[in-house]
């Protein structure tokens, strides 16, 4: 028998609800509590995880993020929410590059209790305090204003001494043929950030650089494994993307007065 729409929606609100209150459930006492098969109830974690406000582990599930309460849905609320879930990637012992990316340095706010070592060219990571654990190194180079971004042969340098297990970069610009700077000095740091890394490429964009392209072309999305951005980019171009390159991609939303289907 078709369970109803209305029936599906009303659980998984339910559901979205313990998990905000607990923090994280297992799939077996959503099954005994909402009395569906495993199979039902992992089909409801999966709708929360694609909205960015869960992730999902063996068992069960955990939350991501808190509601947000204001109307407007400001930039840097979509850019935290962005990082926040990248950051749930990094992995005890983790050796990641960030870029001069304003989303991907906010990833340093979101790593807890773990040994890391961020190597970075972004300057303005001086004004970020990170967990005691966390450890953040400069390239060095020349460093562009108003950007805060270190460049030139030096921080090249630095970067081809250094293999890092998982790269995070932003961009200025994502289209379907890959991702672009407004910077020329930047296009040579980031590829290779990319080029260096060992393990998994994470592209962190939100959703007002999503369709746009600028001059600097550094990387096709082949190469990455995730693009993670906001509920506001175009679909279009995500489809484009996709079909185009397989990669991954995750939609985060800040979620207001409630979790909303």
């Amino acid at each position: 028998m078709k369970v109803s729409k209305a029936i599906v929606n009303d659980r998984r609100v339910k559901i979205m609800r313990l998990i905000e209150e607990k923090r994280s459930v297992s799939v077996d006492e959503l099954v005994e509590k909402y009395h569906v098969s495993p199979i039902t109830i992992r089909r409801d974690l999966q709708y929360w995880e694609d909205k960015g406000a869960i992730i999902r582990n063996y068992g069960g599930a955990s939350l991501i993020q808190e509601f947000v309460e204001d109307e407007e849905y400001e930039r840097t609320t979509f850019q935290k929410a962005i990082a926040k879930r990248a950051a749930l990637y990094i992995e005890e012992d983790d050796v990641i590059f960030i870029n001069s990316s304003t989303t991907a340095l906010m990833i340093v706010d979101y790593i807890k209790d773990k040994h890391v070592t961020i190597i970075t060219n972004n300057a303005r990571a001086i004004n970020y305090t990170p967990d005691p654990k966390v450890l953040i190194i400069f390239t060095g180079g020349e460093v562009r204003f108003p950007k805060n971004s270190m460049t030139g042969d030096f921080a090249v340098a630095a970067l081809n001494n250094i293999t890092a297990t998982k790269c995070f970069v932003g961009c200025s610009g994502l289209t379907e043929n890959g991702i672009s700077t407004g910077l020329m000095k930047e296009m040579l740091i980031n590829q290779t950030m990319i080029k260096r890394t060992s393990g998994q490429r994470f592209v962190l964009c939100d959703s007002t650089k999503i369709g746009v392209s600028y001059s600097f072309f550094y990387s096709s999305l082949k190469g990455f494994d995730y693009l993670i951005t906001d509920v506001k980019a175009d679909d279009e171009v995500i489809e484009k993307v996709k079909e185009n390159t397989g990669i991954n991609v995750i939609k985060v939303e800040p979620l207001k007065g409630g979790w909303k289907i």
